[in-house]
């Protein structure tokens, strides 16, 4: 057993997602459950930046790389859940509207990440399209990438052993 690992994933991609309970209730989970993904976003552009484009020399440059992405993408994150959640809390539907109005609230964050109109307008549009598809998909039951959950010949996803137990005797 990994310690860093709990049913093949990370730890930090534990706890609630963010459609184990219906929209509209259980805010704080639905903040874990998003939020968690904007954090390994944050770390894994804040990497790719610090090591690739800017090649720090120090901790203080890389925790600056590190926060440039980290700290907006929880932000947009947080944005889009409260707005959704408040949204759908006051009119008590769920529907595609609550999306658009998480996006909307996103747009203060956007603007505040890189102070241009343009980026802000298009990054809204962007984030408007995968919402309303990720919302299209929850609400007519089909999925963006064909995720396979049931191996024939064991797990391939996490066992990349040939055989399942051992390979068979050889007859003497």
């Amino acid at each position: 057993d990994k310690p860093w690992q709990y049913d093949g994933y990370l730890r930090l991609l534990g706890g609630p997602g963010y459609y184990d309970k219906p929209e509209g209730t259980d805010p704080v989970g639905k903040l874990w459950g998003i939020n968690k993904y904007a954090i390994a976003s944050g770390i894994f552009f804040g990497l790719g930046d610090s090591l690739i484009y800017t090649q720090t020399k120090n901790v203080l440059e890389t925790a600056n790389c590190f926060g440039y992405y980290i700290v907006p993408f929880v932000g947009l994150a947080s944005a889009f859940a409260c707005g959704t959640y408040i949204s759908t809390d006051l009119r008590k539907k769920d529907d595609k509207f609550n999306y658009v109005v998480g996006v909307v609230s996103c747009m203060p964050v956007l603007y505040a990440w890189k102070k241009t109109a343009s980026f802000t307008f298009w990054g809204a549009a962007m984030l408007l399209f995968a919402a309303l598809v990720k919302k299209d998909s929850k609400m007519n039951d089909w999925t963006m990438l064909n995720y396979t959950t049931h191996y024939k010949y064991g797990n391939f996803k996490y066992d990349m052993s040939l055989v399942s137990k051992e390979w068979p005797r050889r007859p003497i």
